[in-house]
Protein backbone atom coordinates (compact mmCIF):
# COMPACT_ATOMS: atom_id res chain seq x y z
CA UNK A 1 0.00 0.00 0.00
CA UNK A 2 1.40 3.29 -1.17
CA UNK A 3 0.43 6.24 0.76
CA UNK A 4 -0.17 9.32 -0.40
CA UNK A 5 -1.04 13.00 0.27
CA UNK A 6 -3.54 14.21 -1.71
CA UNK A 7 -5.62 13.46 -4.67
CA UNK A 8 -3.13 15.57 -7.06
CA UNK A 9 -0.10 12.89 -6.11
CA UNK A 10 -2.93 9.59 -6.18
CA UNK A 11 -4.04 10.49 -9.83
CA UNK A 12 -0.33 11.25 -10.78
CA UNK A 13 0.92 7.86 -9.43
CA UNK A 14 -2.33 5.78 -11.01
CA UNK A 15 -1.08 7.19 -14.65
CA UNK A 16 2.39 5.40 -13.58
CA UNK A 17 0.55 1.88 -12.37
CA UNK A 18 -2.96 1.61 -12.52
CA UNK A 19 -2.49 -1.73 -10.47
CA UNK A 20 -0.73 0.00 -7.32
CA UNK A 21 -2.65 0.08 -4.32
CA UNK A 22 -2.69 3.20 -2.67
CA UNK A 23 -4.32 5.11 0.35
CA UNK A 24 -4.56 9.19 1.10
CA UNK A 25 -3.70 9.97 4.53
CA UNK A 26 -2.81 13.79 5.27
CA UNK A 27 -1.95 12.72 8.78
CA UNK A 28 0.83 9.74 7.94
CA UNK A 29 4.26 9.43 8.84
CA UNK A 30 5.51 8.44 5.50
CA UNK A 31 3.37 9.34 2.66
CA UNK A 32 4.58 10.69 -1.10
CA UNK A 33 3.63 14.35 -2.53
CA UNK A 34 3.83 15.63 -5.82
CA UNK A 35 4.74 19.23 -6.00
CA UNK A 36 5.67 21.61 -9.04
CA UNK A 37 6.17 17.72 -11.07
CA UNK A 38 8.40 16.40 -8.69
CA UNK A 39 7.25 13.63 -6.32
CA UNK A 40 9.16 13.95 -3.24
CA UNK A 41 9.04 11.19 -0.06
CA UNK A 42 8.12 12.59 3.71
CA UNK A 43 9.55 10.49 6.43
CA UNK A 44 8.64 11.77 9.63
CA UNK A 45 10.95 15.03 9.95
CA UNK A 46 12.55 13.88 6.66
CA UNK A 47 12.31 14.35 3.11
CA UNK A 48 13.67 12.36 -0.50
CA UNK A 49 13.38 13.37 -4.00
CA UNK A 50 15.86 11.98 -6.77
CA UNK A 51 17.01 14.75 -9.55
CA UNK A 52 19.74 13.96 -12.33
CA UNK A 53 20.34 17.55 -13.04
CA UNK A 54 21.46 17.74 -9.53
CA UNK A 55 25.37 19.56 -8.95
CA UNK A 56 26.42 15.96 -8.47
CA UNK A 57 25.28 13.83 -11.27
CA UNK A 58 26.13 16.44 -13.34
CA UNK A 59 29.77 16.32 -12.20
CA UNK A 60 29.70 12.53 -12.52
CA UNK A 61 28.52 12.41 -16.20
CA UNK A 62 30.85 15.36 -17.38
CA UNK A 63 32.69 14.22 -20.12
CA UNK A 64 35.55 16.19 -18.61
CA UNK A 65 35.58 14.80 -15.52
CA UNK A 66 37.80 11.76 -14.88
CA UNK A 67 35.57 8.11 -14.57
CA UNK A 68 34.55 6.97 -11.60
CA UNK A 69 35.35 3.45 -10.16
CA UNK A 70 31.86 1.97 -11.09
CA UNK A 71 32.27 3.13 -14.60
CA UNK A 72 35.98 1.56 -14.66
CA UNK A 73 34.87 -1.50 -13.12
CA UNK A 74 31.63 -2.44 -15.55
CA UNK A 75 33.74 -1.23 -18.75
CA UNK A 76 36.67 -2.84 -18.29
CA UNK A 77 38.91 -3.08 -21.50
CA UNK A 78 35.72 -2.58 -23.93
CA UNK A 79 34.75 0.61 -25.90
CA UNK A 80 31.35 -0.66 -27.22
CA UNK A 81 28.16 -0.21 -25.53
CA UNK A 82 27.25 -2.12 -23.17
CA UNK A 83 23.64 -3.49 -22.15
CA UNK A 84 24.01 -3.51 -18.01
CA UNK A 85 21.42 -5.15 -15.83
CA UNK A 86 21.31 -2.87 -12.64
CA UNK A 87 20.09 -5.13 -9.99
CA UNK A 88 19.62 -2.35 -6.82
CA UNK A 89 18.76 0.68 -8.46
CA UNK A 90 18.12 2.78 -5.13
CA UNK A 91 18.39 6.57 -6.05
CA UNK A 92 20.15 5.61 -9.55
CA UNK A 93 23.27 7.38 -9.31
CA UNK A 94 25.45 4.56 -11.34
CA UNK A 95 22.84 3.39 -13.05
CA UNK A 96 22.49 6.97 -15.12
CA UNK A 97 26.36 7.90 -14.97
CA UNK A 98 26.22 4.05 -17.08
CA UNK A 99 23.90 5.07 -19.15
CA UNK A 100 25.54 8.59 -20.26
CA UNK A 101 28.37 6.34 -21.06
CA UNK A 102 26.33 5.52 -23.88
CA UNK A 103 25.17 2.26 -22.45
CA UNK A 104 21.91 0.99 -22.41
CA UNK A 105 20.63 -0.01 -18.76
CA UNK A 106 18.11 -1.84 -17.01
CA UNK A 107 17.42 -1.05 -13.59
CA UNK A 108 15.81 -2.83 -10.94
CA UNK A 109 14.19 -1.47 -7.93
CA UNK A 110 11.83 -3.56 -5.37
CA UNK A 111 10.92 -1.03 -3.16
CA UNK A 112 7.79 0.71 -4.77
CA UNK A 113 8.17 4.24 -2.93
CA UNK A 114 12.16 4.47 -4.55
CA UNK A 115 10.78 2.94 -7.74
CA UNK A 116 8.06 5.88 -8.02
CA UNK A 117 11.20 8.33 -7.30
CA UNK A 118 13.37 6.87 -9.62
CA UNK A 119 10.23 7.15 -12.28
CA UNK A 120 9.67 10.87 -11.61
CA UNK A 121 13.22 11.54 -12.14
CA UNK A 122 13.65 9.93 -15.36
CA UNK A 123 10.27 11.46 -16.57
CA UNK A 124 11.90 14.44 -15.58
CA UNK A 125 15.08 13.85 -17.31
CA UNK A 126 13.50 13.39 -20.61
CA UNK A 127 12.15 16.48 -20.54
CA UNK A 128 15.85 18.04 -20.05
CA UNK A 129 17.17 18.84 -23.74
CA UNK A 130 20.90 18.02 -21.73
CA UNK A 131 19.44 14.52 -20.62
CA UNK A 132 16.94 13.37 -22.39
CA UNK A 133 19.30 10.89 -24.47
CA UNK A 134 20.60 9.61 -21.09
CA UNK A 135 16.92 8.93 -19.66
CA UNK A 136 16.21 7.17 -22.67
CA UNK A 137 18.82 4.34 -22.35
CA UNK A 138 17.47 3.37 -19.37
CA UNK A 139 14.87 0.97 -18.37
CA UNK A 140 13.24 0.90 -14.76
CA UNK A 141 11.75 -1.68 -13.25
CA UNK A 142 9.92 -2.24 -10.12
CA UNK A 143 9.98 -5.84 -9.12
CA UNK A 144 12.46 -8.53 -7.27
CA UNK A 145 16.06 -9.05 -8.96
CA UNK A 146 15.72 -12.67 -8.20
CA UNK A 147 12.52 -12.56 -9.66
CA UNK A 148 13.04 -11.06 -12.73
CA UNK A 149 16.57 -12.98 -13.23
CA UNK A 150 14.84 -16.32 -12.94
CA UNK A 151 12.18 -15.28 -15.75
CA UNK A 152 14.05 -13.36 -18.06
CA UNK A 153 15.36 -14.80 -21.37
CA UNK A 154 17.30 -11.52 -22.20
CA UNK A 155 21.48 -12.03 -21.73
CA UNK A 156 23.55 -8.89 -20.28
CA UNK A 157 26.94 -7.66 -20.39
CA UNK A 158 26.98 -7.38 -17.17
CA UNK A 159 24.88 -7.54 -13.88
CA UNK A 160 25.38 -4.67 -11.32
CA UNK A 161 24.80 -5.28 -7.61
CA UNK A 162 25.35 -2.57 -4.87
CA UNK A 163 24.13 -4.12 -1.35
CA UNK A 164 23.76 -1.42 0.89
CA UNK A 165 25.84 -1.01 3.70
CA UNK A 166 26.36 1.12 6.59
CA UNK A 167 27.29 4.85 5.30
CA UNK A 168 30.72 6.30 6.09
CA UNK A 169 30.76 9.96 7.55
CA UNK A 170 29.76 12.55 3.83
CA UNK A 171 28.23 15.33 3.57
CA UNK A 172 25.23 15.91 5.41
CA UNK A 173 22.98 16.10 2.20
CA UNK A 174 24.24 12.41 1.26
CA UNK A 175 23.88 11.56 4.87
CA UNK A 176 20.04 12.74 4.99
CA UNK A 177 19.10 10.95 1.80
CA UNK A 178 20.85 7.35 2.93
CA UNK A 179 19.09 8.03 6.32
CA UNK A 180 15.76 7.84 4.57
CA UNK A 181 16.53 5.10 2.63
CA UNK A 182 18.13 3.22 4.83
CA UNK A 183 14.47 3.42 7.06
CA UNK A 184 12.46 1.69 3.96
CA UNK A 185 14.78 -0.16 1.39
CA UNK A 186 17.43 -1.80 3.48
CA UNK A 187 18.36 -5.19 2.81
CA UNK A 188 20.30 -7.60 4.86
CA UNK A 189 23.44 -9.42 3.21
CA UNK A 190 22.00 -12.84 2.95
CA UNK A 191 19.21 -11.61 0.87
CA UNK A 192 21.88 -9.65 -1.64
CA UNK A 193 23.98 -13.18 -1.48
CA UNK A 194 20.77 -14.75 -2.11
CA UNK A 195 20.88 -12.37 -5.67
CA UNK A 196 24.40 -13.08 -6.52
CA UNK A 197 23.90 -17.03 -6.23
CA UNK A 198 21.04 -16.85 -8.91
CA UNK A 199 23.35 -14.13 -10.88
CA UNK A 200 25.98 -16.48 -11.62
CA UNK A 201 23.80 -19.92 -11.73
CA UNK A 202 21.64 -18.59 -14.49
CA UNK A 203 24.60 -16.99 -16.54
CA UNK A 204 22.69 -13.83 -17.23
CA UNK A 205 25.72 -11.91 -17.61
CA UNK A 206 29.06 -12.40 -18.82
CA UNK A 207 30.19 -10.58 -15.61
CA UNK A 208 29.40 -9.57 -12.43
CA UNK A 209 30.16 -6.53 -10.08
CA UNK A 210 29.39 -5.82 -6.18
CA UNK A 211 30.14 -3.03 -5.01
CA UNK A 212 31.58 -3.55 -1.33
CA UNK A 213 32.50 -1.44 1.63
CA UNK A 214 36.81 -1.58 1.37
CA UNK A 215 37.44 -3.90 4.85
CA UNK A 216 33.91 -6.06 4.07
CA UNK A 217 33.59 -9.87 3.88
CA UNK A 218 33.20 -11.35 0.16
CA UNK A 219 29.38 -11.68 -0.62
CA UNK A 220 28.17 -15.40 -0.28
CA UNK A 221 31.70 -15.45 0.67
CA UNK A 222 33.10 -15.92 -3.29
CA UNK A 223 36.59 -14.84 -4.20
CA UNK A 224 36.06 -12.36 -7.18
CA UNK A 225 38.62 -12.97 -9.98
CA UNK A 226 39.63 -9.50 -9.65
CA UNK A 227 38.96 -6.33 -7.41
CA UNK A 228 38.66 -2.30 -8.31
CA UNK A 229 39.75 -0.63 -5.01
CA UNK A 230 39.01 3.44 -3.99
CA UNK A 231 39.30 4.70 -0.39
CA UNK A 232 36.11 3.88 0.83
CA UNK A 233 34.78 0.90 -0.90
CA UNK A 234 36.01 -1.91 -3.83
CA UNK A 235 34.43 -3.15 -6.77
CA UNK A 236 34.46 -7.22 -6.68
CA UNK A 237 34.39 -8.41 -10.25
CA UNK A 238 33.81 -11.76 -11.35
CA UNK A 239 34.19 -13.47 -14.65
CA UNK A 240 31.25 -16.39 -15.50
Amino acid sequence: MIIVLDKETQAYIKSINPNIDICINSNAEKFLCLEDKVLTLHNIDQKLSIDFSSTDILERINPKTKKCNVVQAVEGRSKGILKILDTTAGLGRDAFTLASRGHLVTAIEKDTYIFLLLYNALERAKNNTHLEEIANRMELLNTDSCDFILKTNTSFDCVYLDPMFPERKKSAKVKKEMQIFHKIAFNEDENNSELLEKIMTHRIAKKVIVKRPIKANFLANKQPTSQLKGKANRFDIYSI
